[in-house]
């Protein structure tokens, strides 16, 4: 008996069955993308039950639209823009509550592991959290974009509605923020 070689199916093959009317077509959508675009809203965020409804909301809104995709991008980087969308008007509406990361619970693992070297890395993640999280919104998320999700400026120009300079500025800005509120840890 032959065994099956096809992988999941390509954007390409998603859109056509979906506007032909398959509507298994949409799951399979959901099924390629729902873990980046949850990833995406959980770091944006910074909050699970945000991340669900914005995941949610993200679903809902490319069902609506998907006999729109002009395939001008990917399914991938369309779904990521209006994910990262919905999380800068949320995160801009001032909905979400900052929380404080880095207690003892969480740094005492990193202490107790390794010695000296340890805590001076649980020191820094516990000051890089909350530095990311005072970025403004359009930097953090393209920070988050570039190193966290391996986006290339030009996709995350696509994602967050500007010119491929503009999300290099923005990265730069983040970053030389970043070390500046860090430059004690050198």
């Amino acid at each position: 008996m032959p065994v099956s070689t096809k992988g999941p199916p390509g954007d390409a093959e998603i859109l056509g069955r979906f506007r032909n009317g398959d509507e298994t077509a949409f799951d399979d959508l959901v099924r390629s993308y729902q873990k980046d675009v949850h990833r995406l809203a959980r770091r944006l965020t910074r909050d699970a039950a945000e991340a669900d409804d914005l995941s949610q909301e993200t679903f809902l809104r490319a069902y609506r639209a998907l006999d729109e995709f002009r395939g001008d991008s990917s399914l991938r980087t369309w779904l990521m823009r209006i994910v990262t969308n919905l999380s800068l008007n949320l995160v801009q509406s001032a909905r979400i509550v900052r929380h404080q990361e880095g207690d003892v619970e969480e740094a005492a693992p990193a202490i107790t592991a390794g010695g000296v070297a340890s805590m001076i890395d649980g020191e820094r993640q516990a000051r890089l959290r909350p530095a990311i999280q005072a970025l403004p919104p359009k930097q953090r998320a393209t920070l988050v974009l570039r190193v966290t999700e391996g986006l290339k400026f030009k996709e995350i120009a696509r994602v967050m509605g500007c010119t491929t300079g503009t999300a290099k500025a923005n990265f730069f800005h983040a970053v030389a923020a970043l070390r500046e509120a860090l430059k004690d840890l050198r």
